[in-house]
């Protein structure tokens, strides 16, 4: 029988999100960067389409035909959707898939058995080995974070479908929290804003573009504008108007206003050292909403604590698994052996 050095393999990294899914292959780079969706006909029980090309369904599907978010606030919707959508991607690498090692970011505070769940999906993929990490803690390693120092680092992960506060020391989460804030929860408010000050219905596609556009914390020197599209209520005609940043600035203060109380509710929980890092050390913002102009402002002055936000905050998990393999491969150390050596 063959024996197969589980070591000499790849290494995969693997970031599901609730806006985007991630995977990066050594040697191939990332391999998978879109949407955690699928489109599913429910009459015929198939997927007809996945990532990018599902979200292109959104809006416009009906009766047996759904787009199926895969992740929503941190939380796997469908395990077996999930399987067949990580299929779609590495059964493509199924040669390489025998011998690699998986990195992969994990919500905080999924259950054992989700997390057990999510490594059952990966393995039946055909993968040898898989390390689950706390996204959030490979969100400050890829910011540059030396995690296993003694110090202590507060991090703020600011996603589309949630946001994750927590304290890593010494290679460990020692307290978290998460809150169900996110992109989707403006997204959601952009609607109800325009729907009742503009009298115009649009769907989420139009309320994720307004929030790209134009959303901000505190006013910019140049107006910032976008153009929407979508039903007025009152002649139920198609209609077109502009939107600026002052439209919806108060949104984004208020919803980055309450998640700055649960940073506080979190730091209130720490030890005196803990909190004596917070403040020498000061927050570090990850997520794809920190690049929303103005939040290192808004939180500074909220805080008074430094705050720093990382120059590849959308990135910031994958490239922290991509960054992980060493201890992934030390993890693979203890369990199998010097030898990491499997019969076939």
């Amino acid at each position: 029988m063959a024996k197969l050095n589980i070591r000499a393999g790849k290494h995969i990294a693997i970031d599901i999100g609730t806006y985007k899914t991630r995977i990066f292959i050594d040697g191939l780079g990332i391999i998978f960067n879109q949407a955690s969706l699928v489109a599913v006909d429910y009459k015929l029980n198939k997927i007809i389409a996945y990532g990018d090309n599902a979200k292109k369904y959104i809006g416009i599907l009906s009766g047996n035909l759904k787009v199926v978010k895969l992740v929503k606030k941190g939380v796997v919707t469908n395990i077996e959707l999930l399987k067949s959508f990580l299929g779609y991607t590495l059964t493509k690498h199924k040669e390489l898939l025998k011998t690699a090692y998986v990195t992969l970011a994990c919500p905080v505070d999924l259950t054992g058995l989700e997390r057990n769940s999510l490594i059952d999906a990966i393995k039946s993929l055909g993968v040898a080995f898989v390390k689950v990490e706390d996204d959030i803690k490979l969100a400050l390693l890829g910011a540059g974070i030396d995690i296993s120092s003694s110090d202590g680092w507060l991090c703020l992960d600011i996603g589309c479908g949630k946001t994750t506060i927590a304290m890593i020391s010494t290679d460990t989460t020692v307290a978290s929290s998460t809150s169900k804030f996110g992109g989707a929860i403006i997204d959601d408010e952009v609607i109800k804003y325009l729907k009742a000050k503009k009298s115009i219905v649009v769907g989420e596609k139009t309320a994720e573009a307004v929030k790209i556009g134009v959303a901000c914390l505190l006013k910019p020197k140049e107006t910032l504008k976008v153009k929407a599209y979508g039903y007025d209520i009152t002649s139920a005609m198609p209609r077109e108007i502009e939107i600026t940043d002052s439209d919806i600035i108060k949104i984004i203060q208020f919803s980055f206003g309450n998640l700055a109380d649960t940073v506080i509710s979190l730091i209130e929980k720490l030890s005196n050292e803990s909190a004596i890092d917070v403040i020498k050390n000061g927050i570090v913002v990850t997520g794809g909403l920190a690049s929303i102009h103005g939040v290192k402002t808004f939180f500074e002055k909220y805080f008074e604590i430094p705050v720093r936000i990382a120059k590849n905050s959308a990135s910031a998990v994958i490239d922290g698994a991509i960054a992980h393999k060493e201890k992934t491969l030390k993890a693979l150390d203890f369990e199998n052996g010097v030898t990491q050596e499997l019969t076939l």
